[in-house]
């Protein structure tokens, strides 16, 4: 059984037996239900649906949630700009890497013709362990 049906057989059973009642029991009982729900309190609402952790939590002035979407995006701004800075650092070491190539090339008593032989560089891979 689901609840609907289990609901449904529950309700036909008080109509069944609230249809015995006599009057004045029917009256005394509304008034009783009556003095019950006005001695409970109002259901508490929540005033806007809030992430756990984003530092807006009921009550909080606009500042607050305002100071809490800076602080996500400094975090965002600081990762991106971490990353930006990671690749250039990676892109000069390649250069840098490539320039005491050159240098070494440059500098060496062979000549550039030599690099530039295809029996050579067959040599040097040949040579290589």
């Amino acid at each position: 059984m689901n609840e609907r049906e289990i609901s449904r057989k529950l309700i036909g059973y008080l109509n069944h037996g609230a249809a015995g009642v006599k009057p004045g029991v029917a009256y005394r009982l509304q008034l009783a239900r009556e003095r019950a729900l006005a001695g409970m309190p109002e259901p508490a609402q929540a005033p806007e649906v809030v992430l756990a952790g984003a530092g807006a939590a009921a009550g909080r002035d606009w500042r607050r949630h305002r100071l809490a979407d800076v602080r996500i995006w400094i975090s965002i701004l600081l990762l991106v700009g971490g990353a930006l800075y990671f690749q250039y650092w990676r892109s000069m070491q390649q250069v840098r890497e490539l320039a005491e190539t050159d240098e070494a090339i440059l500098s060496s008593e062979l000549p550039i013709e030599a690099y530039l032989d295809r029996g050579f560089q067959n040599w040097l891979k040949s040579s290589e362990p």
